[in-house]
């Protein structure tokens, strides 16, 4: 199929797979990577900030590319350098070189994130319709293909360092081949940007942030429970009584759950409206947290998950569109919305442990529910605004 059989939906989407892809892949190789430099857990954490710490500093600056150049040129540069990045972790002799490689893999990822939102989120505005929870939903499959690529190269004793190179060497061709259907949403060669009264830009500034500080709000509180879902998901039912194997399904329950939820998310958001579908999506997981730490007993704890899956599938993409229709510069909207929701992300599960060492991890996961009824509450500014003038 050539580039020029390619629709900007298929191209997009394809993209958001490969993302999902690499990411599962790297995921399901950190146990590898820790053997090889043969490191405890403490050091190890330190590598895996840096990733963090890279996406967190490159998000802001993508946005302004994508402002000034597009999404896609963005894009195009981004899979590419994460592909070939990728392998760089799985093959430093040393800790300190593991980490400085991975910062850089956070970069890429970073800007490779704003950037495809950004692209979908143009894709969909052109199409008229709900599209964007579909590409959500591709990069949450291809995190699970990825991650059973890793499960299969660890099987069969392949080397993190290959599985990496082929993965990232594949995303990068791939990527690379149907870039050229995306649409081109920067400014024209040799375009001249008209005058603006100064005092104008810096209202219509202003006013943007003024409707994108809040959505940053929602989007920390949203990924705040993703985070608290990932990471303590199979400590809680272990704690609850489940054992071993059975709490190792509660993040993969959550996750197939949430992966099919924005499959759904489209129609949904069609039918329902983006207020009313955040405001139940953020009641369901809350309350499936809640109904959860109140029983106490590991089937139910393992049915929750999946409702709380289901519950957050959709609140993201439905950020993310709220954010690119705040005003003209959807890069920087989406870039600070993504890394606020990221440092949500981040700082759930540390939040999380903290708590429950005063306490217990039951005690503790009551902040994943206020952090989800406060989506819910928070469901409103979802409201498809009246862009801001540029």
């Amino acid at each position: 199929m050539s580039a020029a059989q390619v629709s900007p939906r298929f191209a997009i989407t394809l993209l958001f797979t490969l993302n999902g892809v690499m990411l599962g892949s790297w995921g399901a190789r950190i146990p590898a990577i820790q053997d090889r430099l043969d490191v405890g857990p403490g050091a190890l954490a330190i590598a895996l900030a840096c990733l963090a710490g890279g996406a967190l500093i490159a998000m802001p600056a993508a946005g302004r590319v994508v402002a000034t150049r597009g999404s896609a040129t963005v894009l195009r540069f981004a899979v590419v350098t994460l592909g070939v990045l990728l392998v760089l972790p799985a093959v430093m002799p040393t800790l300190a070189l593991v980490a400085v490689a991975t910062f850089f893999v956070g970069v890429s990822n970073g800007a490779y994130d704003v950037a495809q939102n950004a692209q979908g989120v143009e894709v969909e505005r052109r199409a008229d319709k709900a599209i964007f929870s579909s590409m959500h939903a591709a990069f949450s499959f291809g995190g699970l293909v990825g991650a059973g690529l890793g499960a299969a190269a660890a099987a069969l004793e392949i080397s993190a360092g290959a599985n990496f190179a082929v993965v990232g060497v594949a995303a990068a061709l791939i990527g690379t081949a149907v870039s050229p259907a995306l649409i081109d949403d920067g400014p024209p060669v040799g375009h001249d940007e008209p005058e603006h009264d100064d005092h104008a830009v810096a209202a219509a500034a202003a006013a943007q942030r003024a409707h994108v500080w809040p959505l940053r709000a929602l989007a920390f509180c949203a990924l705040f429970c993703e985070g608290a879902a990932m990471d303590w998901s199979a400590v809680h039912l272990r704690d609850i009584g489940a054992t071993t194997a059975v709490a190792a399904l509660g993040y993969g329950a959550f996750s197939v759950a949430m992966a099919a939820g924005r499959l759904r998310g489209d129609a949904l958001v069609e039918r329902l409206g983006p207020v009313t579908l955040a405001r139940r999506g953020g009641a369901l997981a809350a309350g499936a947290m809640a109904v959860s730490l109140i029983v106490g007993i590991p089937a139910v704890g393992l049915l929750s998950y999946i409702a709380i899956g289901a519950g957050l599938s959709v609140i993201i993409p439905l950020i993310f569109r709220a954010a690119a229709s705040t005003g003209a510069d959807a890069g920087p909207a989406l870039a600070g919305v993504t890394t606020t929701g990221y440092l949500g992300l981040l700082s759930g599960p540390p939040i999380i442990g903290a708590v429950a060492s005063f306490t217990s991890v039951p005690g503790a996961l009551v902040l994943a529910v206020v952090a989800a009824a406060a989506v819910a509450f928070g469901a409103p500014l979802l409201r498809t605004p009246t862009p801001v003038p540029a």
